[in-house]
């Protein structure tokens, strides 16, 4: 059965909830999924070092096929 994790509006940069984040990467190992889905925007006002949180953040996910659609 195919299994997709689908998140929405990480939003990195402030205010961050780093618990959401947390929860996201341990969801992402407890179910398994085949593939991963994130939509929405990746960042609050679209700054480097906001983007280069989102890319850290989706790097530490576990190591299947991850679509970004951002918003």
């Amino acid at each position: 059965m195919l299994r997709i994790l689908h998140g929405s509006d990480l939003q990195m940069g402030r205010p961050f909830r780093p618990r959401a984040a947390k929860a996201l990467r341990q969801l992402a190992f407890e179910l398994d999924p085949n593939l991963i889905v994130i939509s929405g925007d990746l960042t609050q006002r679209a700054k480097v070092h906001e983007f280069q949180a989102a890319w850290k953040l989706l790097e530490e996910l576990p190591q299947v096929p991850i679509v970004v659609t951002p918003g």
